[in-house]
């Protein structure tokens, strides 16, 4: 019998992406506080993870923040100085984890970890996962520095122009838009920032994802989420408060390149 040499390469490739994949998801489980659940991989060209998870205190979400940056992803928020121009997200995905279960929800039930993935096409017979949209944004604070949020909004949707008009409509209420497909929503939160004159901590963070209150919407893309929750999700957004003084927010994304598997 004889080999395809370009099916073998392709195989060890694609071993390698999934030994990768999997390197990465322990550890996450392994550091992380929350429940063991995570979305499953889907194998696409590229795939897009997006990480979203509160914390009750300062030195947790450091902790995660610590993780994350040892796996290679983009931090959002906390958001560090050096990072404004270039690593705040366009907020496309294909893949979720988000992990509320630190927090008091205001819909019984949602304070859990929550995986979902975009939905499953079909093109020339190859099994793709569909781009998704986040939006997060934060109200922030007068006088505080790092910059504190009053409030942060979070929500999916399934097309990039349904997410550009919720980033604006937001950015028009006040709110920083951190992360969006929005490029000039995105370029004006920036301004703002810098505007604040705020002198970034030790760690070099100017936004640091301490907030109040998180509003979480999903009743664009409710029925992606597991079967108990598209009820409540199609209903309303998920509201969420701190269970002792504030919520500390990661916001993360990472692309996973089985063309690239070092990546």
């Amino acid at each position: 019998m004889i080999l395809n040499p370009n099916s073998e390469n392709l195989n060890k490739k694609k071993f390698a992406f999934l030994t990768g994949m999997i390197v990465s998801v322990l550890a996450i489980l392994v550091f992380t506080v929350g429940n063991s659940a995570f979305a499953q991989p889907v194998f696409t060209d590229k795939l897009d993870l997006g990480l979203t998870s509160f914390y009750p205190d300062a030195a947790s979400q450091q902790k995660k923040v610590d993780i994350l940056e040892q796996l290679n992803y983009n931090i959002s928020v906390p958001l560090n100085v050096e990072d404004i121009k270039d690593k705040l997200g366009d907020g496309s995905f294909q893949s979720a984890d988000l992990d509320f279960s630190t927090t008091q929800p205001t819909v019984p039930g949602t304070n859990t970890r929550i995986s979902f993935t975009g939905p499953i096409t079909t093109t020339n017979g190859v099994a793709e996962t569909s781009k998704l949209y986040a939006v997060v944004a934060g109200k922030p604070k007068l006088n505080t520095c790092p910059v504190e949020v009053q409030e942060t909004q979070i929500a999916f949707f399934n097309q990039k122009d349904d997410a550009n008009t919720k980033a604006q409509a937001l950015s028009d209420e006040g709110y920083l838009v951190y992360v969006t497909a929005n490029a000039a929503v995105q370029n004006e939160a920036r301004d703002k920032i810098i505007e604040l004159n705020c002198k970034p901590n030790a760690q070099g963070v100017i936004v640091n994802g301490k907030t109040q209150k998180v509003t979480v919407d999903f009743t664009d893309i409710f029925n992606l989420l597991p079967q108990n929750l598209q009820q409540p999700a199609k209903n309303s957004p998920f509201v969420y408060s701190p269970k002792s003084d504030s919520i500390y927010l990661v916001n993360a994304r990472k692309e996973y390149d089985p063309s690239n598997p070092t990546k």
